[in-house]
């Protein structure tokens, strides 16, 4: 993180405007200055060296500890100056009473306190064990730091967490034997507080603000007593805009395409043939092409100026950078032409970018836009294409016989990928999964992910939005994390997998402790609190996204029965449940037990089959026996049910797709009756596609294993 450094007095004054006391000091630039410090001769005092990007003050020398007098702190104010002069901007000398503070008999009580701002969303605010170990103890110690996403949390909630923190419990007299040093009143008060310091950094245009340590004072208050923070350096006028507030993406009315070769397979004229098979008028398409009247029977014209007086939506362009670069340029003179420009190639302010491309066109984007001068919306670069299914419109550079896209315009299901690759391989795996809008946004070197999620917010039909996501630009992950509340406010679902996992910023010094915090711990917790369903691998990604898409109006999964044909799969999947098995695997009473062995006995398997759950139904039971102890187990109050059909038993209709499908229907009935969830669960190869595809029809989620299944109730349930 860069930014203008502020030093510890100042840090004083700001900390003193929202009512966090600071000690009683002064700051004296000359030593002629002392003679007014208010400080008696003999006080206990501190004395410190104050200088620009002075971060370690023990470390320079700029420390002492002493008795106030005025020709002692003269002479310290001469040696620290000559001292750190040498390496540092010197500003002066801060004098500051010496705090007698509180302390735990077996544990410490120092605390440690950031705030690392963000213009979208506010501070991240970190909270942990202070003073000299404060790095020591983040490291021997999992919990050593609580955050707080200042957005999202509110000062009662960090409260709540922080009571079961370790230093929470020692500040309040929790831990054994301990005596409280803070009463929760104060406490509380203290961290609001720090929301007030919050408000005020985005004010002041604050970066970073840290303190360490603070202490709590023989009158039961927090007093900071050393203090350092930054200023930013750019902060942007707008809170993540959207670009854009019409209709121009998700229901573009004329698409131009430059980049069409005549080569066969060339990314260009695949993207026209698919774009050619979509809902929109033949004359909505043209492409961009010098010297061709027409391919394909779609218009072309010369360039880009053809388009200044007959305008279009999109624009995608499929050229290499050194081209694409100079086209948005001409754009941009002439004033016109496309309200969004969608780059295919990469090349442009990636790691293949040799030439300065990326720069070249962030500054042009900005510099227009902070002229007030036209600009479009730039897509990608590095993007795979669109899907529009209320308009079939496909302008993947796919193939359709390498994937069969399958559009549903009433579907209620979207996916926002950062990776185009994510994207089509998610619709080739589950062919069953219809999306009504598909992005591969690539880049974001101008649209973020917020800003395609915001116009995704926009259609109220979208219930469920998955999202795959490498890294947030600037402030985005605050902003995602405000749309996320949008959307769960609306009982409407977030599924994120977040890729790359690596540090959003850094402060000042690589050492210093705000580094501590970790970007992707920040971000889950963020991401976590606004409510999203967040997945730590593909797998995880896959089963939660089939459970959502199927059950889009999802609250809660409740309690689960397993009912199965097979042993393998009883044991799995209790397994899979772990320690949680006991909360979240419905238990069966006597009286269920009794109700659930007279309906195996009706169906001639009393004494062969224990009445349980999960229930092992064996390769004995037919479409009959599922029904019946689905239903009977739905009675007894399980909320979801994973129902295993291992398809090689002989009592099942795997190859009668006439029965298969009555049954399915019936299952369909049974959950539409009593709102329960029911999973499918098919483990077996390639020759029972088909069988699998009769429960996909009607909605269900199909899972290749219980553990599948299993694996996103976890998920869900972890969420919740």
């Amino acid at each position: 993180m860069t930014g203008t450094f502020i030093p510890e007095h100042e840090v004083y004054q700001l900390l003193s405007a929202v009512g966090i006391r600071t000690p009683r000091h002064c700051f004296v630039g000359d030593v002629q200055e002392l003679d007014a410090a208010p400080f008696s001769a003999g006080e206990p005092v501190v004395v410190k060296g104050m200088a620009r990007d002075l971060w370690h003050k023990s470390d320079a020398g700029a420390l002492s500890f002493c008795d106030f007098d005025v020709d002692t702190i003269a002479a310290l104010h001469r040696r620290m100056h000559e001292d750190v002069a040498q390496r540092f901007d010197w500003l002066g000398t801060l004098i500051a009473e010496r705090v007698e503070p509180r302390t735990s008999r077996y544990a410490p009580g120092e605390i440690f306190v950031s705030l690392q701002g963000d213009q979208c969303c506010g501070a991240i605010i970190s909270f942990g064990f202070g003073g000299v170990l404060t790095e020591d103890w983040a490291r021997e110690l999992r919990q050593s730091l609580l955050l707080w996403p200042a957005s999202v949390y509110s000062p009662q909630e960090a409260l709540e967490e922080l009571r079961e923190h370790w230093l929470g419990k020692i500040l309040l007299g929790r831990s054994r034997q301990g005596q409280a040093l803070i009463d929760e009143k104060t406490l509380l008060g203290f961290l609001e507080k720090l929301w007030k310091l919050d408000e005020l950094m985005r004010r002041e245009q604050i970066a970073l603000l840290e303190m360490n340590p603070l202490v709590v004072d023989q009158g039961g208050d927090i007093v900071a007593l050393d203090g350092v923070g930054l200023r930013a350096v750019d902060v942007a006028g707008d809170t993540c805009p959207v670009p854009f507030e019409d209709d121009s993406l998700l229901s573009p009315r004329r698409i131009a395409l430059a980049g069409v070769s005549s080569r066969a397979g060339s990314v260009g004229g695949l993207i026209l043939e698919n774009l050619r098979h979509s809902a929109l008028p033949d004359d909505a398409l043209v492409v961009v092409k010098p010297g061709v009247e027409e391919i394909d029977g779609v218009r072309c014209v010369p360039d880009v100026a053809a388009l200044r007086d007959s305008p279009v939506d999109i624009l995608i362009v499929a050229l290499p950078a050194d081209r694409c670069v100079p086209m948005i340029e001409q754009l941009c003179a002439q004033g016109g032409g496309a309200a969004i420009v969608y780059i295919v190639a990469g090349g442009i302010g990636d790691g293949a970018d040799t030439q300065g491309f990326g720069d070249r066109l962030s500054a042009l984007i900005a510099s227009r836009r902070e002229r007030g001068e036209w600009c479009p919306a730039i897509v990608g670069p590095n993007g795979l294409g669109i899907l529009l299914s209320p308009l079939k419109l496909n302008s993947l550079f796919i193939p359709q016989s390498k994937l069969n896209v399958q559009f549903a315009a009433d579907s209620d299901v979207a996916l926002i990928s950062q990776s185009g690759a994510f994207l089509i391989t998610r619709l080739s795996r589950h062919s069953s999964l219809h999306l009504k809008y598909g992005f591969s946004i690539g880049n974001q070197l101008d649209m973020r992910l917020s800003d395609f999620m915001a116009l995704v917010a926009r259609d109220k039909s979208v219930r469920v939005l998955g999202i795959y996501v490498e890294g947030f630009v600037g402030g985005d992950a605050c902003a995602v994390a405000k749309l996320v509340e949008q959307f769960r406010a609306e009982n409407r679902h977030v599924i994120i997998y977040k890729g790359g996992r690596s540090r959003l910023g850094r402060t000042a010094a690589e050492s210093h402790t705000g580094a501590l915090t970790g970007d992707y711990h920040v971000q889950k917790r963020l991401l976590h609190k606004a409510g999203a369903v967040l997945t730590e691998t593909f797998n995880q990604f896959n089963a939660v996204l089939k459970w959502m898409a199927a059950y889009p109006d999802m609250r809660n999964l409740g309690k689960l029965a397993i009912v199965t044909n097979a042993g393998y799969e009883t044991v799995g999947g209790v397994d899979t449940l772990g320690d949680f098995d006991s909360d979240r695997l419905y238990s069966l009473t006597e009286k269920d037990e009794a109700a659930l062995t007279d309906v195996l006995r009706r169906h001639d398997m009393g004494g062969l089959i224990a009445a349980a759950n999960p229930l092992d139904l064996t390769p004995m039971a037919d479409e009959s026996v599922y029904l019946d102890c689905v239903e009977t187990m739905i009675g007894f109050g399980a909320d979801s049910v994973l129902l295993g059909l291992v398809p090689l038993s002989e009592q099942l209709h795997t190859d009668e797709i006439a029965q298969a499908e009555t049954f399915a229907a019936r299952l369909k009935s049974l959950v539409s009756a009593t709102g329960c969830f029911v999973g499918i669960v098919i483990d077996a190869g390639v020759p029972y596609q088909q069988y699998k595809a009769v429960f996909e029809r009607q909605g269900f989620p199909v899972f290749d294993g219980m553990d599948m299944g299993i694996l996103g109730f976890n998920v869900l349930k972890n969420s919740r």
